[in-house]
């Protein structure tokens, strides 16, 4: 692990190599994505597979369930979660991969879910749901604990969480953690180094000028552990949410990878220009950020998993309503 006392942006830049694309001639986004005994799983999310959001086609989400072996190059249909779901957090944990919370066309959901792989198969298994329904959250893994933290209860940003929740493998328990002490957010980031969470940037919701509650894209970063409770951090240099989460920690940094900057507007979904591609780096050891260079694909709202030793990222959306069903890999030079 690099030593990032003093941020070195010469060592900053990735290495990315496509992976197979997932077997669906959309992508999804929102799905989960994690580990289970040498296997990258993928499940979940959504997408418009009968026509494209601006001809008014319909959102649809997937219980489809793909499974890439141990040092495999290709995908393999897994067994269906018991329900459609998307938009929700992925934990990769020694049990297994856990699905946390999310949507479907009913609503928010708090159903959790533990996906391993044994005998050349994805098995499912049922987990305690969480104590609120909540989708748009993030997680983390931290002294084998994972920590839950924002999201909304109910979809359609009408409201944002500040709330942390923290699940107990061991025990298959929740409890409630202390709450940020900042407003409400979600499709933020979340990443651990050592025994210290991070929740980097998201959006959070204010009044507009008409009744309703409107975007507000946040900079802040705060760290979380048990030994200094919440601390707030250095602002990012720039707003950055829906990026894939959880955020791949390379070299002692953690990567935040495209995702949606708010320089677009004032676009529609069909002449949408597309998401940016930058990259920014953080390091905790000495709280500052820099700039990490171009990505090899400008995508949002998608998921991350560390595989085979790379950052996994799996399709995401190229632009509002239309994903693309590819998946990169990212490492140091």
């Amino acid at each position: 692990m690099l030593d990032c006392n003093v941020m070195d942006c010469s060592d900053l830049s990735l290495v990315w190599k496509p992976l197979a694309d997932l077997p669906d001639a959309e992508g999804f986004a929102g799905s989960y994505a994690g580990v289970s005994n040498g296997a990258l799983i993928v499940a979940g999310g959504a997408n418009f597979p009968e026509k494209p959001l601006w001809e008014g086609g319909p959102k649809r989400w997937t219980d489809r369930v793909f499974v890439m072996p141990p040092h495999g190059e290709g995908w393999q249909d897994g067994t269906p979660l018991p329900k459609p779901l998307g938009y929700g957090a992925t934990a990769s944990l020694p049990q297994g991969m856990m699905l946390i919370g999310g949507s479907n066309a009913g609503g928010a959901l708090a159903d959790c879910y533990m996906l391993t792989w044994e005998d050349g198969m994805v098995k499912c298994r049922e987990l305690p749901s969480l104590p609120v329904t909540l989708t748009g959250h993030a997680a983390a893994v931290m002294g084998g604990k994972v920590y839950v933290q924002g999201g909304s209860i109910a979809p359609g940003e009408q409201d944002a969480e500040s709330r942390l929740w923290i699940y107990d493998p061991a025990a298959e328990t929740w409890a409630e953690g202390p709450a940020m002490p900042a407003r409400g957010r979600f499709l933020q980031q979340m990443a651990t180094v050592g025994n210290t969470i991070y929740v980097l940037g998201g959006i959070g919701l204010k009044d507009g000028e008409d009744g309703r509650m409107v975007r507000d894209m946040l900079t802040e970063a705060w760290s979380y552990s048990e030994a200094t409770g919440w601390r707030r951090l250095s602002y990012l240099p720039r707003f950055c949410a829906a990026a894939p989460t959880p955020a791949p920690v390379i070299g002692g940094k953690i990567y935040l990878l495209g995702g949606d900057d708010a320089t677009v507007k004032g676009f529609t979904p069909q002449n949408h220009p597309g998401f940016h591609n930058a990259s920014l780096a953080y390091c905790p050891a000495n709280d500052t950020w820099a700039e990490a260079g171009e990505i090899a694909v400008a995508r949002a709202v998608l998921p991350c998993a560390e595989w085979n030793g790379m950052a996994v990222i799996v399709n995401g959306e190229q632009r509002p309503g239309k994903r693309s069903n590819e998946v990169w890999g990212a490492k140091m030079h």
